[in-house]
């Protein structure tokens, strides 16, 4: 607090007409709105605009349910009481949650204030493995699609591009030739890789011969691949994958949306982009391309992220592997079986003390018997 002098100073500067520094900032503190604004801007400026939408959303979170306070006030209660505002609130899951969480503690860190949340204290949730489409799942959807759209999610699932790297491809990012696709920066339309880094990924002959057939036949005038009518960015390629899953009667028919099913409507929660990014990068590993390989395909900062991918082959091929496994232990297990039903008879046929003084003796049936029973 101030003394009274200080009092006495700011109230002579009010009446004077000078401004009056708030108390906070002469101790060197900041509000926490203040920090929010100001860290915000920083993340605004140095990182992708769906970045800087996340963090805002978080930090709105913490600000709706904290008092206004100065940062340096923030303690461990206001962490949890954010937690149960998301979860009680805002019926967030925990996977969400925690993710959350962690901008607000990236905020704090920032600001100087760690140490505040205990490893108890974070939401702990089951890590969904990534899921893929069979090959078969697949070639049904393009089946039912038109040219732009055959195209258009050929090209999600031979290259692993994410949704918004499809948005902003573009015709100079094609090499046909060579057969490669790049990600590239397009700051007229506010697009910046991820992790800012380019890459370069190789493109089969199926997906070429079908963006050789497109380009001859598209007639939109624009630098971008997959433009609208208008040739500007297209934000609506998620639309297109459910509508043409309904139409090639691929939906699960469980899914519920308001007063929609699935059965009939365009809402499977089963069909969405990122899983045609998943399927490439699970079905090139299971193809024996080299992890590190895929990893920079994908555009993964770390291994661990393209070491998810590595899911157990699945289909006829891999069942009839497991079927041969087992297949081998016929004739040692039927021979098992018949020896256990050997001595049950002869157990049934013998007392007690007759098996015991057998045993005693070193019988090699009674020991084959006494054998067989430990490991049932």
């Amino acid at each position: 607090m101030l003394n009274s002098n200080g009092i006495s100073k700011l109230l002579r500067n009010k009446a004077l007409g000078i401004e009056v520094v708030a108390e906070e900032k002469i101790f060197g503190g900041v509000t926490i709105s203040d920090s929010c604004t100001e860290f915000l801007e920083e993340v605004r400026q140095r990182s992708r605009p769906k970045t800087h939408q996340q963090y805002s959303v978080a930090l709105q979170y913490f600000q709706e349910c904290c008092p206004e306070k100065l940062v340096t006030e923030v303690d461990r209660g206001d962490l949890l009481k954010l937690l149960a505002f998301m979860r009680d609130e805002k019926k967030l899951g925990k996977r969400t949650a925690w993710t959350e969480l962690n901008v607000v503690v990236q905020w704090l860190k920032a600001n100087g204030v760690t140490g505040l949340v205990k490893r108890s204290d974070w939401p702990r949730f089951v890590e969904a493995e990534p899921e893929a489409y069979s090959v078969e799942e697949v070639e049904k959807f393009l089946s039912t699609c038109d040219l732009f759209d055959r195209t258009l999610f050929e090209f999600f699932w031979m290259t692993g591009f994410r949704d918004a790297e499809v948005q902003h491809v573009t015709r100079a990012d094609l090499d046909l030739k060579e057969q490669v696709v790049r990600v590239t920066e397009k700051p007229q339309w506010g697009f910046i890789p991820k992790n800012w880094e380019q890459r370069e990924v190789p493109i089969p002959d199926r997906l070429v011969a079908s963006l050789k057939s497109y380009l001859a036949r598209r007639r939109v005038k624009s630098p971008l691949l997959f433009p609208t009518a208008g040739g500007l960015p297209n934000y609506h390629f998620l639309d297109l994958c459910k509508k043409n899953a309904v139409r090639a009667e691929l939906n699960c028919g469980n899914c519920e949306k308001g007063d929609r099913s699935c059965a009939d409507a365009a809402c499977c929660d089963n069909w969405y982009l990122h899983k045609f990014r998943s399927t490439f990068a699970t079905m090139h590993l299971q193809a024996g391309v080299d992890i590190r390989t895929v990893q920079q395909w994908m555009g993964h900062k770390d291994l661990a992220s393209t070491m998810r991918y590595l899911k157990p082959a699945r289909g006829k091929g891999i069942l009839e592997k497991v079927n041969t496994t087992f297949r081998k232990l016929g004739p040692a297990l039927a021979k098992r079986e018949a020896r256990l039903s050997c001595a049950g008879c002869w157990l049934q046929s013998t007392t007690s003390a007759e098996v015991c003084r057998e045993l005693a003796a070193g019988n090699s049936r009674a020991d084959r018997f006494e054998s067989d029973s430990d490991h049932l």
